[in-house]
């Protein structure tokens, strides 16, 4: 996932918005599971669609 991806998956909010950390995540846990979680959200919502987006008409 790139930067722009990342910034357009998250829309505004915090990591920890979108993936709450559970009490007593030890961090190192939180970090594993929050990229796994905001992968899938980036896939579900067609982050890997290999269709480039329609330009603009000139």
């Amino acid at each position: 996932m790139a930067r722009r991806e990342l910034v357009a998956t998250l829309d505004g909010r915090r990591v920890t918005d979108l993936v709450p950390p559970a009490a007593g995540e030890p961090m190192r846990d939180y970090a594993v599971r929050a990229t796994g979680e905001l992968m899938v959200h980036y896939l579900a919502h067609g982050g890997d669609d290999p269709t480039p987006p329609a330009r603009p008409p000139l």
